[in-house]
């Protein structure tokens, strides 16, 4: 009888700790899953405004409204729910679906040129490196080709130097802040999207 006493009072205490344990776990704050480097985020608010659980989202209207600026996405792109908590948007390439186009946000900051050096600081060799002004000079294009650091996971500061690869990047200003839009991939597959990503810049204006 005293072992089915003292076996009850084991499972009963076990489970209290367990209950105490998993109430003790702290809620993910999705800054520290940011890279070394990186800016700091305070755009939190279009992350939700751009949810896929918002009302308006409709992964077939071509037209993406931020801040007080719209562009246009391209025929070869398709919008997706977003994999990170930290991008405001997503697009697969339907000629390769592996590879995304993804937008972030980070609230009114001037870091355009610290932005620029991290992108190209993600290459262990930088072979090509090429920035260009659009739309008078409220986006800034910048094309990278080189031997990239290609990361194990998303987050890891772990990487493989990998030959012929490309980033294409972009820096959209906004009366809220700059819009950070960048793909990578081999640059085979790049190449190819080179005039998709322009077009979707280009589309640039400003609405009320």
């Amino acid at each position: 009888m005293n072992k089915y006493i003292l076996l009850l009072l084991v499972i009963f205490i076990t489970i209290s700790c367990a209950d105490k344990v998993e109430q003790k776990q702290p809620e993910v704050d999705p800054m520290s899953e940011l890279p070394a480097g990186h800016p700091p985020m305070s755009g939190m608010d279009a992350l939700s405004e751009l949810s896929d659980d918002a009302p308006d989202f409709d992964p077939e209207d071509p037209i993406l409204k931020l801040s007080n600026i719209q562009l246009k996405t391209p025929e070869g792109w398709l919008r997706e729910k977003p994999s990170s908590s930290m991008r405001i948007v997503q697009y697969s390439l339907k000629n390769n679906s592996e590879h995304k186009v993804v937008g972030f946000f980070f609230g009114q900051q001037d870091m355009v040129k610290e932005n620029i050096d991290r992108w190209k600081n993600e290459f262990a060799e930088l072979q090509d490196s090429k920035e260009e002004e659009l739309v008078g000079g409220n986006v800034t294009m910048i094309t990278l080709q080189g031997v990239y650091g290609v990361k194990h996971f998303p987050m890891s500061e772990e990487t493989t130097p990998t030959p012929d690869y490309m980033v294409l990047a972009a820096i959209v200003k906004s009366e809220d802040g700059p819009y950070y839009f960048k793909v990578f991939a081999p640059a085979s597959v790049l190449k190819k999207e080179i005039d998709n990503f322009k077009k979707f810049l280009n589309s640039y204006i400003v609405i009320s």
